[in-house]
């Protein structure tokens, strides 16, 4: 504090005059702005100095002892800071009123904004998600507006012009994750790449369907049924759980918390088949291991109990009937009788089967399905599963390739006679000795359209494991494009197993899962040795639209 009074400093009477002035004074959190003092005279060669003060925190911005004019950079986090410059003898702290020559007292308002969601942020198709922006300053005080964007739709949903605080209710109808954004913009037409000021981080409301599959080799009393309840999003940092319900609405296992597949089997009894159904709930019940025998025992029912506040169910569907089947390289018979080739052989060792997946050009050393093939397969109601393979197998990526062996595969089915809605399966080979390519999401995205677009079922065969690099692209393309994940098949070559299995001792159901959503209908469970009859042994699901000529 000045000892003496003002009017004994060396301070010419010019100098009675003090402004203080701002470049900014609506900067971004963080961002530096220029405070200008203004004196009527210099303060050089005498005992004052311009200080210039942060009144707001009691701050010594910056103190000039020469010239007229003091510059100072000064920069804050969020809020509203008020500043005033002194002719004063040096000092860290502010003069007391009337001690000093003061200046005009000028605000800037550091801008930020914060977005949350309301907890949790992840909820069933159609469900609201509250969304809550705040700013460190009141937008009318400024001349502005605080804008929610979605990102994903690219388009505003609302905006306040007034006040620290905007909330809006966000729902959309199908499952999927939308990326928020709230900004402070110049007006409330301000988008983020026109008048943008200040920006909050993305927030990502996610809203959850579940789907259903059920199958079974043999779907009547004391058959097993495998279950699989496929969540739209990852549940394990959620409160919610995948429960599969049977026609009475009970859990038939206990619901499953992480990640998004949940599978069961169920042992059918005696009356018609049930109906099964999913959901997505939350878990009721103990969450610690319990230690008492009576804590063990409530663990047991409630492990059992009906998930409460319900997000999402799936339709309820019957059990699909597994067919167990082969694919060759060599074709299944030379005559249209079927009485010679690997068909007589596969029938005599492993069994009649009811579908075999053939290739629908020649390609390399296989064949492509003959005529005589067709007519046995007829003869002997045998469903085809068309294989298309007729491609460079390093070369499986990019849109346009994935669209071209589409069109390509549809125009070989075509001239084979096969009809419309049938599937068409892309046989995807792994990285390796043979195939250098690795299988992007474009080349997923071309093939489905480029069989679509002629009317065929997009198929996929590849390893089905959700760490394999198919398995990430597709995870990839469904992304990007769901409705891909409802209207292809995909047909999983692992887990490959070893054994001396037949149509009647053949494995039960259980394919490896992508990790996301997609139609898991048929699996290669084990590969040709190269004994005779050489053929790999597949199981499909009866809901596979295979060629039944």
């Amino acid at each position: 504090m000045p000892s003496l009074p003002q009017a004994s400093l060396d301070t010419a009477s010019a100098a009675s005059t003090l402004v203080l002035n701002t470049d900014h004074s609506a900067p971004v959190s963080g961002e530096s702005v220029i405070l200008t003092a203004t004196a009527g005279a210099s303060v050089t060669g005498t005992a004052s100095a311009i200080e210039i003060f942060d009144q707001t925190t009691a701050t010594l911005a910056g103190a000039c002892m020469q010239s007229s004019r003091c510059l100072v950079a000064y920069s804050a986090s969020a809020g509203v800071h008020s500043f005033a410059a002194f002719i004063t003898p040096p000092a860290p702290t502010m003069p007391p009123p009337g001690a000093a020559i003061t200046s005009n007292a000028i605000q800037v308002s550091w801008l930020a904004v914060d977005l949350k969601t309301s907890v949790p942020a992840a909820v069933g198709a159609s469900k609201p998600v509250k969304l809550v922006a705040t700013t460190s300053v009141d937008v009318a005080a400024v001349g502005f507006a605080l804008v929610f964007w979605d990102a994903t739709t690219g388009s505003r949903l609302t905006f306040c012009s007034s006040g620290t605080s905007c909330t809006t209710m966000l729902s959309e109808p199908v499952a999927g994750s939308h990326d928020i954004v709230a900004f402070i913009g110049n007006d409330a037409s301000a988008t983020p790449t026109s008048g943008v000021i200040s920006a909050s981080g993305t927030v990502s409301p996610t809203w959850l369907s579940v789907a259903l599959s059920a199958s079974s080799t043999y779907p009547h009393s004391g058959g097993t049924v495998h279950i699989t309840a496929t969540a739209s999003s990852d549940l394990t940092n959620t409160p919610w759980s995948v429960g599969i319900l049977d026609s009475s609405g009970n859990l038939v296992d206990k619901a499953c918390k992480t990640g998004s597949v949940c599978t069961a089997q169920v042992t059918l009894g005696n009356g018609p088949t049930p109906f099964f159904s999913a959901v997505i709930g939350q878990a009721a019940g103990p969450v610690s291991a319990p230690t008492t025998l009576a804590g063990q025992l409530l663990r047991g029912v409630t492990d059992h109990a009906p998930l409460v506040n319900i997000q999402a169910k799936s339709a309820s569907v019957q059990p699909n009937r597994i067919l167990w089947g082969v694919d060759s390289c060599k074709p299944l018979t030379g005559d249209a009788g079927g009485g010679s080739g690997q068909l007589p052989k596969v029938n005599f060792f492993l069994g009649m089967p009811d579908f075999w997946g053939r290739y629908l050009t020649n390609t390399g050393n296989c064949p492509g399905i003959s005529a005589a093939e067709v007519a046995a397969a007829t003869k002997w109601h045998i469903g085809i599963l068309p294989i298309y393979n007729d491609y460079d197998c390093s070369a499986v990526a990019g849109y346009d390739t994935g669209k071209g062996y589409g069109s390509a595969a549809a125009a070989a089915a075509a001239s084979l006679h096969i009809p419309k809605g049938i599937v068409l399966v892309i046989d995807i080979e792994p990285p390796g000795q043979w195939c250098s390519g690795g299988i992007d999401a474009p080349f997923v995205e071309g093939w489905y359209d480029g069989i679509s677009a002629a009317g065929y079922a997009p198929g996929y065969y590849g390893d089905g494991t959700a760490s394999s690099t198919f398995g990430q692209a597709w995870c990839a393309a469904i992304a990007d494009r769901s409705e891909i994940a409802n209207d292809s098949f995909l047909w999983s070559f692992e887990p490959s197993l070893l054994g001396s299995y037949n149509k009647v001792n053949s494995p039960q159901w259980q394919p490896n899962q992508v990790g996301c959503a997609g139609n898991m209908v048929a699996w290669q469970y084990e590969l040709s040795s190269g004994s005779d009859p050489d053929v790999d042994h597949d199981e499909a699901l009866s809901k596979l639209p295979l060629w039944f000529p």
